[in-house]
């Protein structure tokens, strides 16, 4: 039988530092294999260390005329792959001897539509610093959708290890580019959900930790990415049924993990960006019966120099001025069902009238004291001990914080809201996306 055939691509932008390293550690591979490089508008040379290795007859550069980020370009390559399997590389990552060749033969013996192994960690000098993730307890092959139950509430699959089916990727419409952080989580969750997964327990790949990897920038990010990833996945149609139900407790497991590394990043306030006490009071949300969790948004409110609320909590917010905004703030208050106890909505008094009209769809059913404050100064009734509810980036937000009241947001920005732009490879193809 012919060998099986693998493209392996790598997005690079002012990567010809390590560019060299990952390339001839590919070529190094005993496999039937294409190199594809793409460049995203790289000024220092990496252009050139690619076309370098062009004479080897299996390396393809191309440049793109504009950055599609890493995403659109493993989207960019895969359309029109033609190899049997799929590798999204890195430009800075190192394959190590026998990575393909290995895993290559478990996906022959096994019949599964991915593999992955765990990643040595190495720093920019390329000195071992750790080893991620851990599979030491993952059964080596796990039929779909059990894998799933190892990637949540967090990623447990290092991209640049995995060797997926070319065919099985599309299927999915490749990477959600949508997604600045999570879109490779997100692939690996819906590849699990249909696809037989195989482990490899050993050290196949070197992944380079640079030092900016823990930056604020990236960290807000995180905060908008990963729970929107997590809540979009279990729309999936793929989704057992009997998991459906779990979404708030894996949700509030993560958003656990995801706010510690806000509050070390000195992230802690919603005028900083996706604040700490915030991503606390969104878990506080999920569990309206849990003491714990109570307490720990009530500790992450204080650590953030604001005044915690009273118990149980009263409200303050402004009246929305369209129909959307009213729906926003509905969900806000539903989030809160069991958690508040009165809403107080303060209007100009020229709009009393019409507050009323878009309030009374969401409101008259809700068993809560809701009560219209006609006054021309909102922020009079912006007093410690009350907690606000108010539009995402709103001006509201950062003057309750700058009089020491916390805020629970709505309207929360979500890369999931649009449909996925294939002009710019953001998918291969949005039928295929969740949406």
């Amino acid at each position: 039988m012919a060998r099986p055939s693998v493209v392996v691509a790598i997005p690079v932008k002012n990567g010809a530092a390590y560019l060299p390293e990952a390339i001839e550690s590919v070529l190094a591979q005993d496999a039937e294999l294409t190199v594809h490089v793409v460049d995203n508008l790289s000024d220092d040379g990496s252009v050139d260390v690619a076309r370098g290795y062009v004479s080897d007859g299996r390396v393809r550069v191309e440049v793109n005329d504009r950055d599609l980020g890493a995403y659109g370009n493993l989207n960019r390559i895969l359309s029109d792959a033609t190899a049997d399997y799929f590798v999204p590389f890195a430009a800075d990552d190192v394959m190590q001897s026998g990575n393909l060749a290995r895993k290559l033969e478990v996906l022959q013996e096994t019949g599964a539509g991915m593999v992955h192994s765990p990643a040595q960690l190495i720093d920019d000098s390329g000195q071992p610093v750790g080893m991620w993730p851990d599979h030491s307890q993952t059964p080596a092959i796990l039929e779909a959708p059990e894998f799933f139950a190892r990637l949540v509430p967090h990623d447990q699959v290092s991209t640049q290890s995995v060797v997926v089916r070319t065919d099985e990727l599309r299927a999915i419409g490749g990477f959600d580019a949508r997604s600045l952080f999570c879109a490779d989580w997100l692939t690996w969750m819906r590849l699990s959900l249909r696809v037989r997964v195989a482990t490899v327990n050993e050290m196949l790949i070197s992944n380079r930790v640079h030092g900016e990897s823990g930056t604020s920038t990236l960290a807000r990010i995180k905060g908008r990415d990963l729970p929107a990833t997590l809540d979009r996945v279990f729309r999936d149609p793929a989704m057992p049924e009997r998991w459906r139900g779990q979404c708030p407790q894996i949700m509030a497991a993560h958003l656990l993990e995801l706010a510690h590394p806000l509050q070390r990043d000195g992230i802690r306030t919603i005028a900083q960006g996706w604040g700490a006490y915030m991503t606390m009071g969104r878990r506080m949300a999920l569990l309206p019966g849990d003491a714990a969790a109570l307490g720990h948004y009530l500790d992450f409110i204080a650590a953030a120099g604001l005044a915690a609320p009273t118990l149980p909590l009263e409200a303050v917010t402004v009246a929305p001025s369209t129909a959307d905004d009213a729906a926003a703030l509905a969900g806000a208050v539903h989030e809160l069902e069991g958690r508040l106890a009165r809403l107080f909505v303060a209007v100009h008094p020229d709009l009393v009238d019409r507050s009323l009209v878009l309030l009374e769809p969401y409101f008259v059913h809700l068993a809560l004291d809701v009560a219209l404050v006609p006054t021309g100064d909102a922020l009079s009734h912006v007093t410690p001990g009350r907690l606000v509810l108010a539009q995402w980036e709103s001006e509201m937000v950062a003057q309750a914080e700058k009089l020491g009241v916390p805020v629970y947001p709505y309207g929360l920005p979500n890369p999931f809201d649009r449909r996925p732009d294939r002009s710019v490879w953001e998918t291969i193809d949005p039928a295929a996306c969740l949406p």
